[in-house]
């Protein structure tokens, strides 16, 4: 038996796991009889392809049976055969710094393409043809550039060759036979990665983003208004995402976060002659609908991009198969993003009533999980001004620093984030002789606005009762009015 694979990858750089891949000619049976009575768990979801799974002494060990795979055109499912010996095994791997193998017991190096030179260098080489490999399953493209973002490092950066990036760019969309949840997760490890900037570029560089994001390649080259940003959307996006905390949520939120911007962009013109100012798509000049004389674009907008760009998250998140709450969450944080923002622009400062509404309007939960916060949200937020304009970012991070400072304060007196209509839906439909209907949420929506103003208790039912059936009077929801 051979330990294989990243393992031997990162044993060799210095790092030590507790996932290990082996490989072995012994069949899969063989396999699970030979791991049971060492296992504390097994399992064998990875049979057909040769793979049986263990957690042994704290790690988890993966075993499979020398193999090769092949995926035929337009089929998302490999054809697997399996080998008697190593150096075949060795041979069908992608990337040659993934082809070297250790001996389990003497611990000695096999290494039949100069996987440790190349893994000493910083050279991502496929092994054999790039073209074969990357047919034979086309999920290593995106591979490719995931191990340039992991292993990449300021002393060592990682590069492809450059036969590799020409197969990658040329055959692109292979990608297209993958399955969403395959390229969902290789997407996911590029963006959690210390790299995420390095690897987003590549994406886009060797034409692999039209195939994982295809609305993302739109930010490419937007200009923003130089007052606010000093980069493009893409490039400003790329800035955020390096900022953000390595979490999913938040790493996705910043990916997703201005990417409704191409489809909002508008100029604002203003006449040369009368001033008149005026909202275009296009920059051109033209003439002012007051006066008739010359108008030329000043200022660049992107009304509502917030609520486009959470539309635009959500269907390409659900394209890539990620789970309902993963999508809701990402989503709220886009559509929420501006809202820290607008505390700085604000002329006024806010109320602290209107602190409250923030941090209640961050909150999203579901079947008692959080999914999003007012802390993730201002996360989201203090990556977002890194990418502003210096100017304008020392003003936006004082202003940041206050609303941090009154949130804070502010949730040391009421946990809002918890904060309830007193009556509930039952209650009301017990009460007005009704049936379900959305009724019920007005009344309650209501109610719970009421308590996070601080003007009703959450346990003043009394008054509650009042103040529902006065709401219910004055908005006529039950269709009883004159």
């Amino acid at each position: 038996m051979y330990l294989v694979g990243g393992y031997v990858r990162d044993a060799l750089s210095g790092e030590r796991k507790e996932e290990v891949d082996a490989a072995t000619d012994a069949r899969p049976p063989e396999i699970k009889r030979l791991l049971r009575p060492h296992a504390e768990q097994m399992w064998d979801v990875g049979e057909r392809f040769g793979t049986i799974g263990a957690s042994m002494d704290g790690c988890r060990v993966e075993v499979t049976t020398y193999r090769s795979e092949r995926y035929a055109a337009g089929d998302r499912h490999p054809e697997v055969s399996f080998g008697d010996n190593l150096m075949g095994d060795l041979a069908r791997r992608d990337f040659t710094i993934n082809a070297v193998a250790a001996d389990a017991l003497s611990g000695e190096i096999i290494d039949p393409f100069e996987g440790r030179r190349d893994l000493e260098l910083g050279i991502l080489r496929p092994v054999g043809d790039p073209l074969e490999r990357m047919r034979e399953d086309p999920l290593r493209m995106l591979r490719a550039v995931r191990f340039v973002a992991t292993l990449s490092r300021p002393e060592k950066p990682f590069e492809m060759t450059a036969d590799l990036e020409k197969a990658i760019r040329e055959n692109a969309g292979w990608l297209g036979s993958i399955s969403a949840e395959r390229i969902r997760e290789e997407f996911d490890k590029i963006l959690l990665s210390e790299n995420p900037s390095l690897g987003i570029r590549a994406l886009v560089r060797l034409g692999l983003m039209r195939y994982v994001v295809p609305e993302f390649m739109e930010t490419v080259d937007v200009r923003q208004d130089t007052e606010l940003h000093h980069k493009d959307v893409f490039e400003h996006t790329l800035i955020v995402v390096e900022n953000v905390d390595r979490e999913p949520t938040l790493r996705r939120a910043a990916f997703f976060h201005d990417i409704g911007k191409p489809r909002t962009l508008v100029y604002e013109h203003r006449c040369t002659y009368c001033g008149a100012r005026s909202v275009r798509k296009e920059p051109e000049e033209g003439e002012c609908e007051e006066c008739g004389g010359r108008t030329v674009p000043k200022k660049i907008h992107f009304y509502g991009h917030e609520n486009v760009g959470s539309g635009m998250t959500r269907r390409a998140m659900r394209r890539l198969a990620y789970s309902k709450d993963e999508i809701d969450a990402v989503a709220h944080l886009v559509r929420e993003h501006m809202r820290p923002m607008s505390y700085a622009m604000g002329r006024d400062p806010w109320t602290d009533s209107a602190v409250r509404r923030f941090i209640r309007d961050a909150h999203l939960e579901r079947g008692g999980r959080e999914l999003a916060n007012v802390d993730m949200l201002l996360k989201l937020a203090r990556a977002d001004i890194t990418g502003s304009a210096p100017r304008r970012r020392r003003a936006a991070e004082a202003s940041w620093r206050s609303l941090r400072e009154r949130v804070d304060r502010i949730r040391e007196q009421d946990a809002i984030e918890k904060l309830k209509s007193p009556l509930d839906g039952n209650e009301l439909m017990e009460h007005f002789g009704r049936g379900p209907g959305r009724w019920i949420k007005h009344v309650k929506d209501y109610l719970e606005n009421e308590v996070v103003e601080g003007r009703l208790a959450q346990d003043d039912k009394e008054t509650a009762w009042r103040l529902a059936e006065e709401y219910v009077r004055e908005h006529d929801l039950f269709g009883e009015g004159a």
